[in-house]
C-alpha cells in the first residue's frame, strides 16, 4: 500500500528519485551541521558523546546517499563547477518547458 501511494504522490508532485536523493543530500547536511554546532557547544561528556554518535549516523547516510547519487549519474562531483551550473541551469529550464 505505501508503495502505490508513493508513486501516486511522485506522479502527483512530479518528483523523480533524483530531485528526492538531492533533498535528502540537502536536509541530512542541514541536519549534520545542526548536530556538528550543538557538539561544539556542550559542555558535558554525555551531551558530546550523543551528539557526536548522531553526528557520525548522518554522515554515513549522507556519504550513502552521495553514492548512489554518482552511481546513478545524477551528479559528477569531478567536473567543474561552471559545468555543473550549466547542468542544473539546463535541467531547470527543461523542467520548467514541461510543465507549461
Amino acid at each position: 500500500m505505501s508503495s502505490f501511494l508513493g508513486n501516486r504522490a511522485k506522479e502527483n508532485m512530479n518528483l523523480s528519485d533524483e530531485v528526492i536523493a538531492k533533498n535528502m543530500v540537502a536536509s541530512a547536511t542541514a541536519a549534520a551541521n545542526a548536530y556538528l554546532a550543538a557538539l561544539m557547544t556542550s559542555t558535558t561528556p554525555e551531551l558530546r558523546a550523543v551528539y557526536g554518535a548522531s553526528l557520525n549516523q548522518l554522515i554515513g547516510g549522507h556519504s550513502a546517499i552521495v553514492e548512489l547519487a554518482v552511481k546513478r549519474e545524477w551528479g559528477n562531483p569531478y567536473i567543474a563547477p561552471r559545468e555543473q551550473l550549466s547542468i542544473v541551469y539546463d535541467k531547470v529550464r527543461s523542467t520548467m518547458q514541461h510543465d507549461q
